[in-house]
């Protein structure tokens, strides 16, 4: 660590949950900035036993980096929101302690908040996605939202909205926290010459597990909203989903075509119904 700046244009937030495996790619991207503005970097430990502060602390050499506790919850809400309570700088980017950010990705974030007063938040694009036609994606019909690993804000936003809902815990917490943005009267733009490159779970069980949080915490989002007028679905409709769990554990079984892809799919529709029984409700597709 190094001593901290004067005043940092921007403070980077990374929760971070036994990442010591993979907070070093992170942090070494931020350390490879082309042309940055003053920033630092925060990174939450949210009840970490793997070392994780040890190893960002060892990765960080030569940033203005500090480790918080984030120990009052489990979650990734409960870290982000302590890093960005500790935070110095009134701009804030969330970023992910598994991924990475292009060399130009700070410089683009801060200059672009620089010349658009009214930008309240913005999304980076993802290096497989084209910033000339990219799109940020709309949920349940209603709202765009930008993806937490690449979430650039003002403190000011943070504030109005009282930060991260904890109450989400694997899954919709940057849909919920865009949604409340935009409702609030903020504007949610795209930062094009901020590229990051996000990191996809590998496996089919990690996968499965992934996007069952994902379902599951996708019906609560919608409970959450549903006053706003969003559609949900039916029983004649979830009939449908019946047939393609069948067919995708059988591909899953017999080790047919992308496991990773089936095991996302299979997990989002179980995910979806879980939230559905929990909540009682039918929620959107």
């Amino acid at each position: 660590m190094t001593a901290p700046t004067a005043d940092p244009a921007l403070s980077v937030v990374i929760p971070a949950f036994n990442a010591a495996g993979t907070i070093g790619r992170q942090l070494r991207s931020l350390a490879a900035q082309q042309d940055p503005p003053r920033f630092e970097v925060i990174v939450a430990d949210n009840r970490s036993v793997d070392g994780t502060a040890e190893a960002a602390h060892a990765a960080g050499t030569g940033l203005d980096l500090r480790v918080v506790p984030a120990r009052r919850a489990q979650g990734a809400n409960c870290a982000r929101n302590e890093g960005i309570r500790a935070a110095r700088a009134a701009l804030i980017l969330c970023l992910d302690a598994d991924d990475e950010v292009d060399p130009g990705a700070l410089r683009a974030v801060v200059d672009a908040f620089a010349a658009d007063p009214g930008l309240g938040l913005a999304a980076g694009v993802p290096m497989d996605a084209d910033p000339a036609t990219f799109e940020l994606p709309v949920a349940q019909d209603f709202l765009p939202y930008g993806i937490s690993a690449f979430l650039a804000l003002r403190r000011e936003v943070f504030d109005a909205v009282d930060g991260f809902d904890e109450d989400f815990v694997g899954g919709q917490e940057e849909v919920d926290f865009c949604w409340r943005a935009q409702l609030a009267g903020h504007r949610l733009g795209v930062v094009p010459a901020a590229r990051f490159h996000y990191v996809p779970r590998a496996d089919a069980r990690s996968a499965f597990r992934q996007f069952r949080r994902y379902g599951a915490t996708y019906i609560q989002l919608y409970v959450k909203h549903r006053r706003q007028g969003i559609r949900g679905s039916s029983l004649r409709r979830e009939r449908h989903d019946l047939r393609r769990v069948a067919g995708t554990v059988v591909r899953l079984v017999r080790g047919d075509g992308d496991r990773v892809a089936s095991a996302r799919g299979l997990g989002w529709i179980v995910g979806r119904w879980q939230g559905n029984l929990r909540h009682r409700v039918w929620g959107p597709r």
